[in-house]
């Protein structure tokens, strides 16, 4: 399958990720969203859990996560050795889609990530109620979410194709050269 470069959006975005406002979506567990492609189930992100909040939900992964550390650090309940689990600042992590896990941070002043899902859907995560896949469903996180999320510097690539928000600098492409014609 080839990316179709000539059909594709040539809007490039930029977005101060300072302007944008945290979204508390788990007590304590916040995202920043950055921006939202919803034609391929994109969504870049910041996530932070504050100092001494409960666990993020436990869930699955419908999508594919990948995630800088850049404050404190996090690990997953599933692991053997919990403790040593520990995903610091500065170090990069990938989860693949089937994975299961339920992220904490014992870390004093909580941890904070940038990070992109990508999914072959729409879901991006199914939300359980205990830290077993066993147990009960109790929602999904969606890409619809995150546009819902999203503020007005949020840049957001609808599936019509329709772009919206106002990161802080925007060029447009459309009447320049196109290399790809």
């Amino acid at each position: 399958m080839g990316l179709n470069l000539a059909t594709m959006e040539k809007i490039t975005a930029d977005v101060q990720m300072n302007d944008l406002e945290w979204v508390e979506v788990a007590p304590g567990s916040y995202f920043k969203v950055l921006t939202v492609h919803a034609p391929t189930n994109t969504v870049a992100f910041g996530f932070k859990m504050d100092g001494g909040a409960p666990d993020f939900p436990s869930h699955f992964h419908i999508c594919r996560a990948m995630a800088w550390t850049v404050k404190g650090w996090f690990g997953y309940r599933e692991a053997e050795k919990p403790e040593e689990s520990r995903i610091m600042k500065g170090m990069f992590s990938y989860e693949a889609a089937g994975s299961f896990h339920t992220p904490f941070s014992d870390c004093p002043e909580g941890f904070e990530s940038v990070g992109i899902f990508e999914s072959d859907n729409e879901v991006l995560l199914q939300n359980h109620a205990e830290p077993d896949p066993r147990s009960e469903r109790i929602g999904d996180l969606t890409v619809n979410d995150f546009i819902s999320w999203g503020s007005k510097s949020t840049h957001i690539v609808h599936k019509d194709g329709t772009i919206t928000g106002d990161p802080t600098y925007k060029y447009d492409f459309t009447s320049g050269i196109n290399a790809f014609n």
